[in-house]
């Protein structure tokens, strides 16, 4: 059995505004100055078997796609959706002054915090290193679509380039179906995203 059209559609919604959401911090009196970095155009690693290189020129990403998986750009976002929709992953970039100065551990828990469109309060997990060539944290927990009551494994990733960009990563899976091969599929997409200038 799987995940029904609408529930899709209703998890790509969640992943959208999470892609909005996803960097900076409100409330904060003042930003530290930052030692801006030039962003090169870093080449990808060896890409596992059948992935093939994605460059997004909306938001200066560049990283390996699965097979079968489609990718688009979304507003600000890049989504990336499995063949059978059971996971789905959306893709930001966000190089303010903002984003640079906080925390990405931080980042990590209070993006997932902030995912909109699920019943109640999200509750992450404490935020955990993820080896990258970038600075990496993630978070991870559950939640159930608003519209939908379907039940979800989700994460958040955010990846630091020092003194350059700040890339959130956001992966839902459905809960009830399960798809760990494709939670791993996205986790290698995040493994090999690298960033590069705008346009």
């Amino acid at each position: 059995m799987r995940v029904h059209a609408r529930q899709a559609t209703a998890i790509l919604a969640v992943l959208v505004a999470a892609g909005f959401a996803a960097c900076g911090s409100d409330g904060a009196p003042s930003v530290p100055e930052i030692e801006r970095l030039p962003e090169t155009a870093e080449e990808l690693p060896r890409l596992p078997r059948g992935y093939e290189r994605y460059s997004s020129r909306v938001n200066g990403l560049v990283f390996g796609r699965p097979p079968g998986w489609k990718a688009r750009p979304r507003g600000i976002a890049t989504l990336l959706t499995a063949p059978d929709k059971l996971v789905v992953m959306s893709l930001a970039a966000d190089r303010s002054d903002d984003a640079l100065a906080a925390d990405p551990r931080n980042l990590a828990v209070e993006t997932f915090a902030a995912l909109e469109g699920y019943e109640g309060k999200l509750d992450p997990s404490e935020p955990r290193p993820l080896k990258h060539r970038y600075e990496g944290f993630q978070a991870r927990g559950e939640g159930v679509a608003g519209s939908t009551g379907v039940p979800q494994r989700l994460r958040v990733i955010v990846l630091e380039r020092e003194g350059a960009t700040v890339v959130t990563a956001v992966i839902a899976e459905n809960a009830k179906e399960k798809a760990p091969e494709e939670v791993e599929q996205a986790l290698e997409v995040v493994r090999t995203l690298r960033t590069r200038p705008v346009g």
